[in-house]
């Protein structure tokens, strides 16, 4: 619920995807989006079929790789928006690899917006079909950058707000040159500190950050 445009944080280096993916509703403008685990690519596509409601269909591959694709897809071309997560997944799974070739034309013929992510860019994709990697770099392409120090501080104080925390600037210095520069992680540290400080009735300090121990070796 909460992969929302709303609830990004938007940075001067992805102005001109933002731009493509809220602003133009030109039918059949994709893109492929991708960039390293965590750094927001499923929260792009699941904002982007927010945007869209029922128009939209969102497909998490990695998890439907298990299912025959025919089923999965079936009719799917016909939405406004489709999205399709981590399709690097499809590496090794011919089959899948032919029914989105198939797909990918589909979409195409109907003016369907392809919104597609992976962890590569489309020409990385070694165990891929090169029909499928060639349908996939005509999309418009684009890699998430990464986070740095200030930006990490953004998204600390932006993500602190929607949960209702109120954090110090002194906080947010303490916890952004402490945490890895991995949206996700930031985001899961903020949660997991909402929950303590209400658990403790405690207001989010530095001593108390400090103390919570969780500032763990998989966020430091």
């Amino acid at each position: 619920d909460l992969a929302t445009w709303d609830n990004w944080l938007h940075r001067k280096e992805t102005l001109t995807l933002e731009s493509l993916l809220t602003e133009s509703n030109t039918p059949g403008n994709g893109a492929y989006i991708w960039g390293t685990s965590g750094m927001g690519k499923s929260h792009i596509l699941q904002a982007c079929c927010d945007l869209q409601g029922e128009e939209a269909r969102y497909f998490p591959l990695r998890d439907f790789v298990v299912y025959p694709p025919e089923q999965v897809l079936a009719g799917a071309e016909s939405s406004r928006v489709i999205a399709l997560d981590d399709v690097d997944a499809m590496d090794g799974h011919l089959h899948w690899q032919e029914a989105l070739f198939g797909f990918f034309n589909l979409c195409h013929e109907l003016g369907s917006r392809l919104l597609v992510t992976a962890s590569k860019g489309p020409q990385g994709l070694a165990g891929v079909l090169p029909d499928l990697r060639s349908r996939l770099s005509s999309l418009p392409v684009f890699q998430i950058p990464r986070f740095d120090e200030g930006q990490v501080a953004q998204l600390l104080t932006l993500r602190g707000n929607l949960a209702g925390l109120q954090l110090s600037e002194e906080v947010v210095r303490y916890c952004a040159v402490r945490l890895r520069r991995n949206p996700r992680l930031v985001v899961s540290f903020i949660d997991e500190l909402d929950k303590l400080s209400l658990a403790q009735r405690r207001a989010v300090t530095v001593p108390f950050i400090r103390g919570s121990g969780l500032l763990h070796p998989s966020f430091d």
